[in-house]
């Protein structure tokens, strides 16, 4: 998972069922400018090309880019889902946890951040009144629970929240090809993104919510080098500094510069890691303690996991480091000049982001902000009576004779301002927007190390006589 609250999972509904995947709308400035059914996306296939090639690239993902892979549902959970939740990370809920957890939860039906919120607030009240135990419920349906009892319970749900990021999930049941092939969309998504630029302008930055490691996993996948703000190999700690580094290719003789490393980003992860843990060290020359951020490898569990969780304080916990400087960072990269933010699988949940983003779009006249979500515009029932609607292209929502949704992310959709493009419906799925990134184009880009092996291995596949493998054009 992710951030919960991010977006809304790519659950079926009755008029997909009825009627197959719901189609494509694409709107800038609050006009349909584009009904996607047969996956002729030219316009905005054209759009995205033009943003490409703005000089700083921004993209942010939030969870909404992980459904494929069996990221988990966070809301309308029932208490024996939230167990199961438990037992799958491998924890071992007890009567007691039952116990609390109806009682916390009496309607059956929950939202994970309300739920940890009440556990984190139920402790808070306790500790605050200095008493070790905390009455919950009402009347006779009254109970008292241990302080103890109310926080091993919330850290349970936390380590299941972290286990089941652990992404593609096992024993998910996973479409085609993502089956074969978990991180297919992935790889597409960012082999189009790097190799589309012209090689004179600056890396592209990727912000992400979530906790999985599933971008660092495309990334090896094709060997793109990438810097996500940590030094060292063996011990490696979180040094922000290492953000102003780059990678250049140099003469092996005269180490003089020859020219900067093709396929190269930056990674930031601006709630946490899987794979992050903290400590507090004391420094060996001066004796002062602080905290450290390492990151470790698979398995090696051991220390606090490095995670905002997704609660109430979770703009408040930002506001500590390591959170701070990663989302500062984020705040520069929007407010510079001739600046895109592609916006993946963010439901605009989060305050704290959201206000970067919205101040940003209100102070920096050179910002293009594209967004892709399908569910958060429009009813299904109304995305489709839209895209059966050809006249539809050209009018504003409201002339087409639908009504948005009262979502953060309908609003920008709804908006006259022509900076802001929003894509939803089937196309606005992750998954679907990869295939409709523009494909590498004859602007000097160089094809990944991974495309260059595939091509070697033809070669001498041939030359033996022998038939080579299918080269796919992006070499995914």
């Amino acid at each position: 998972m992710n951030d919960a609250g991010d977006s809304s999972p790519d659950a079926s509904t009755s008029a997909e069922d009825e009627k197959g995947p719901l189609p494509g709308l694409f709107l800038v400035g609050g006009v349909i400018k584009e009904l996607i059914s047969s996956g002729d996306a030219h316009v905005v296939r054209e759009h995205l090309s033009a943003l490409l090639q703005v000089h700083n690239l921004v993209v942010l993902f939030g969870s909404g880019a992980s459904f494929h892979l069996g990221s988990p549902q966070t809301r309308n959970l029932t208490n024996a889902q939230v167990l199961e939740l438990i037992r799958t990370a491998g924890g071992d809920p007890t009567d007691d946890d039952v116990e609390l957890l109806s009682t916390i939860n009496p309607s059956d039906n929950g939202d994970l951040e309300q739920l940890l919120n009440g556990l984190q607030l139920a402790a808070s009240l306790a500790k605050q009144a200095g008493q070790g135990s905390v009455a919950l419920g009402s009347g006779s349906s009254a109970r008292t629970f241990p302080v103890d009892q109310v926080n091993t319970l919330r850290s349970k749900i936390n380590r299941a929240l972290a286990a089941a990021c652990r992404l593609p999930a096992a024993g998910a049941n996973l479409v085609p090809p993502f089956d074969t092939d978990p991180l297919r969309a992935h790889r597409l998504f960012l082999a189009r993104l790097v190799r589309n630029r012209r090689a004179n302008l600056p890396r592209p930055r990727i912000f992400t919510t979530n906790y999985d490691l599933v971008i660092e996993q495309a990334l090896d996948e094709l060997g793109y080098p990438y810097i996500d703000g940590f030094s060292g190999t063996v011990d490696r700690r979180l040094n922000l500094a290492y953000y102003g580094l780059d990678f250049h290719r140099v003469e092996t003789t005269t180490q003089s510069v020859v020219a900067r490393a093709e396929g190269a980003l930056y990674l930031h992860k601006v709630h946490g890691s899987l794979n992050w843990r903290s400590s507090l060290e004391r420094d060996r020359a001066t004796q002062l303690e602080s905290l450290e951020v390492k990151q470790v490898t698979a398995g090696n569990e051991g220390d606090e996991l490095v995670l905002i969780y997704p609660t109430a304080a979770k703009e408040a916990d930002t506001l500590a480091y390591p959170y701070s400087d990663l989302l500062r960072l984020l705040g520069d990269a929007v407010q510079q000049e001739d600046t895109a933010v592609l916006v993946v699988g963010y439901g605009f949940a989060d305050a704290h982001i959201n206000r970067l983003l919205l101040r940003s779009l209100a102070t920096n006249p050179a910002l293009n902000v594209f967004v892709a979500d399908p569910k958060a515009v429009l009813a299904d029932e109304d995305l489709v009576t839209v895209g059966e609607n050809r006249d539809a292209v050209g009018l504003f929502l409201s002339e087409a004779g639908v009504a948005p949704k009262r979502t953060a992310i309908a609003a920008l959709a709804s908006g006259r301002d022509s900076r802001v493009a929003v894509l939803t419906g089937e196309s606005g799925k992750f998954s679907e927007l990869a295939e409709l990134m523009p494909e590498a184009g004859s602007l000097g880009n160089v094809s990944s190390p991974t495309a260059i092996a595939a091509l070697i291995d033809a070669l001498e596949s041939a030359a033996r006589g022998t038939t080579p493998a299918t080269l796919e054009s992006d070499s995914v």
